[in-house]
């Protein structure tokens, strides 16, 4: 066998390789982006309501300290209202 030839029959072989992969990986990246910003939307549309049940929840009275998160906010209102029951 022949260095040269089998230097190049692996060029080639890359070459196509590369030709053909290629498409693929583009279309696999463009999938995950498209998946990657459905769930940004959706990660929106739990904040949104999750503010909304904190505003409803801060009209009946009960107050968000400064630095609570809404998780924390909400949970300690059911946990203040469970305790009043």
């Amino acid at each position: 066998m022949d260095a040269n030839n089998l230097l190049e029959q692996f060029i080639h072989s890359y070459s196509v390789t590369s030709q053909i992969m290629f498409p693929i990986l583009v279309f696999i990246i463009i999938l995950l982006m498209k998946d990657l910003g459905k769930y940004s939307k959706i990660s929106e549309k739990i904040n949104k309501k999750l503010n909304n049940l904190c505003e409803s929840i801060e009209e009946s009275g009960f107050k968000k300290e400064h630095s609570e998160s809404s998780f924390a906010y909400i949970s300690r209102y059911i946990i203040k209202r469970k305790s009043k029951n």
